[in-house]
Formats: C-alpha cells, sequence, structure tokens
C-alpha cells in the first residue's frame, strides 16, 4: 500500500505545478499555477507572488515619489538659490532710500564701520564725510585740498547740486561699505605712512587713494588734470554702480555686462587677464586726425598698464567715457593727456566712436554725471570747520 501511495505521489509531482517539500510532520504541499505561489492560510511567513508584485511595485511607487520629492525639492533649493543670487537692479535712480547728508563727521554714524580711533590707527589725522563717504587725509594734506576733494565728492554725487544725491541707490550702497578716500601728499617720500590694515580687518576694505599734489584746477597748468574727478569717480563706479546694476555695469575680470561688451569693442577685440602681470596687445595704439567717420576695426582704447588686469581695464574705461562727456579733456592739453591711452576725447567724437557706451552712460535711469566738477558745490560751502582731527 505505501508503495502505491507513493507512486501516485511521484506520478502527482510529474503532472502538476505543485512543490514538495518533507518535513517531519510528512510532506508539505504548496500549489503554484501560472508562477505564482499559493499559501496556506495558516502559514504567516508565506506571501503569495501577486502580494509580493503588489509590495514591490508599491514599494517601487514610493521609491518613484521620493525621488521626485528629492528632485523636487532640489529643484526647489537650486531656484531658490538662482532667486537669491539674482540681483534686481532699480527702475529709478531714486528708489532707495537713503539717510545720508551733504556734510556729516568721521564716527558720526553707527552704520558707518569708519571711526575717529579707527582711522587714527591707520595713519590718518583728519577727515570729513560728504554724502556718506568718508575722506580720511594724514597730517601732511593741507586742509584746502582735503576740501577740494570734498567738493569734487559733493558734485559726482549730486550733480546737479540742489543737496541731494542724483542716484540714491550707488549712494547708499557706498556707505554700507563705508567707502573713503585715502588722502596722502607727495607721489613719494611722505613722512607719514598710511597702514590700512586696522580699516580692513572691520570690513572698510572699499577705498581709493588720493595724492594732494595731484589735486588741482583741472588743466590750469596746462598738463595736469585734476586727479580728484578720476579718483573719487573711480570709487563711485567700482564699488557703487557696479554693485547696482551688474548687468549694465559690473566691473569684475567675469564681467559680461553691457560696459564689458562696449569695452572689448573700443579695444580692438575682447582679450582678459587676471593675472599679476598681463601683456595687452592692440591693433592700434595711435589717435588719428578726427573727422565725422569712424574706423570702427581699430582700437581707440589701449590702456596697456601690464599691472592692471581686466577689471581695471574696464574701471578706467568708464573713467575715460565719462570724464570725456562731461567735456574734461576738451583741451588741447586735455587731448595731449588722453592720446596715450585713449582717442575720443570730446563728447562729439564719443558719441560718433562709441555709441554703445555714449548712450549707457547718458541713459537718465542711472544718473551718471553729466556736469564737469569745478570743485565748487553751489549747495553747500564746505569750511574747515567741518574737518573733525583724530
Amino acid at each position: 500500500m505505501r508503495n502505491i501511495l507513493t507512486i501516485l505521489i511521484f506520478l502527482l509531482f510529474l503532472t502538476s505545478p505543485l512543490s514538495v517539500q518533507y518535513t517531519q510532520n510528512g510532506f508539505q504541499f504548496q500549489r503554484e499555477a501560472q508562477g505564482k505561489t499559493t499559501c496556506d492560510d495558516d502559514d504567516e511567513d508565506c506571501k503569495e507572488e501577486d502580494e509580493e508584485d503588489e509590495d514591490e511595485d508599491e514599494k517601487e511607487d514610493q521609491d518613484d515619489e521620493d525621488e521626485d520629492g528629492d528632485e523636487d525639492a532640489k529643484k526647489e533649493d537650486d531656484d531658490k538659490n538662482v532667486l537669491e543670487n539674482v540681483i534686481i537692479s532699480p527702475a529709478s535712480p531714486t528708489a532707495c532710500k537713503t539717510s545720508v547728508t551733504v556734510v556729516g563727521t568721521v564716527g558720526g554714524s553707527v552704520a558707518n564701520k569708519v571711526t575717529p580711533s579707527l582711522a587714527k590707527s591707520a595713519n590718518y589725522s583728519k577727515g570729513l564725510v560728504v554724502f556718506g563717504i568718508n575722506i580720511l587725509a594724514t597730517a601732511e594734506v593741507t586742509n584746502e585740498k582735503l576740501l577740494h576733494a570734498a567738493n569734487i565728492t559733493a558734485e559726482l554725487i549730486d550733480n546737479n547740486e540742489d543737496g541731494t544725491p542724483d542716484n540714491t541707490c550707488v549712494t547708499e550702497k557706498l556707505y554700507q561699505l563705508s567707502a573713503y578716500v585715502s588722502m596722502y601728499n607727495l607721489q613719494e617720500g611722505n613722512s607719514v605712512e598710511i597702514n590700512s590694515d586696522p580699516l580692513d580687518e572691520i570690513g572698510a576694505d572699499k577705498y581709493t587713494s588720493l595724492g594732494a599734489y595731484e589735486t588741482l584746477k583741472n588743466y590750469a597748468d596746462g598738463e595736469s588734470h585734476d586727479a580728484s574727478i578720476e579718483e573719487i569717480f573711480h570709487l563711485i563706479s567700482q564699488r557703487g554702480y557696479s554693485s547696482i546694476y551688474p548687468m549694465v555695469f559690473e566691473e569684475s575680470n567675469t564681467s559680461t555686462s553691457s560696459l564689458a561688451k562696449a569695452m572689448d569693442v573700443a579695444r580692438g577685440g575682447e582679450q582678459r587677464c587676471a593675472k599679476e602681470e598681463c601683456n595687452w596687445t592692440y591693433n592700434n595704439t595711435s589717435c588719428p586726425i578726427w573727422s565725422d567717420l569712424v574706423d570702427s576695426g581699430d582700437a581707440w582704447y589701449f590702456y596697456a598698464d601690464p599691472t592692471a588686469d581686466y577689471a581695471t581695464m574696464m574701471t578706467e574705461y568708464i573713467y575715460w567715457s565719462v570724464s570725456t562727456n562731461l567735456g574734461m579733456h576738451d583741451s588741447s592739453a586735455g587731448r595731449k593727456k588722453a592720446k596715450t591711452e585713449w582717442c575720443p576725447n570730446t563728447k562729439k567724437l564719443l558719441k560718433a566712436q562709441d555709441p554703445a557706451v555714449f548712450n549707457l552712460i547718458n541713459d537718465p535711469k542711472y544718473a551718471i554725471p553729466t556736469v564737469l566738477p569745478n570743485a565748487d558745490y553751489s549747495f553747500y560751502k564746505f569750511k574747515t570747520s567741518d574737518i573733525n582731527t583724530f
């Protein structure tokens, strides 16, 4: 009988989708159909394949959802980062609020990081504040030269001389940076050496240097321009306009601003360098006899200082453009000074030669100065009593 039963089981195993397992309790049968497993009702550890497939599908769906969620979250973070990095420039030059006044004292504002004690530790002996910009000087600089710089600063910030900044956004930015003009006396041989480290350490590291020897009436001697206009405008453009309008005026070694593109054309083609020493080459280094016809293939801006990087080239380019637009180099002395690195020395020539930059600097929404400063600010008479000593 046992033999017959064994034969029947063997035949059943061959002809039906059953799996047979021998245990101590005898044979355990599991019926399989179309690749699926059927479990006994009381077997908690056994799962039918449909259930396994459903579980796997649910897991895969959950994994997909998690991945999608992670991707969405990452995209949201990326979008947020992009939005955080986008600087929206003001639609109007007076769209920003500012608390700066025409004249103030060094250390007279909590927001201004430059204090009399810090200025003194940097070897400055006196100074004043004009529209939020510190003007600091060593003891060797005369009060007359210091007040000259104050007048120029006021005229560049308030070009229409009505007592308020023409571009409050740029002015407020300079104020927030605690920007300052660093005045020394002679080109070399000064008895006082400026040490900017104390100011750098507290974050007041945005400044321009100005020698008293080069602070003078523009071309009055027939050969020298007023460097205070140049150096103070450098501070305004490099730290103000470049920051507030990066798409238009950003000055950096990687800039793709409108100003950078215009400069590349003015230099006869794009060439960049961010090294300590740069080898600048140009397809033209001389200025022709001007007419209304312009040869746009030749460079008309060919500043070649090897210590100047691409960003510095931009700083000088916008200075030449704006100062020319102001009429600063109209005279024969001005042309002589300009032609070593810049050809269109009058407003008319600038418009003909470089319409791209001409249109940028004359766009009223930027309120860039259009009247040449003469160191005589009409809204307020700067006095020696405005200067505080440290």
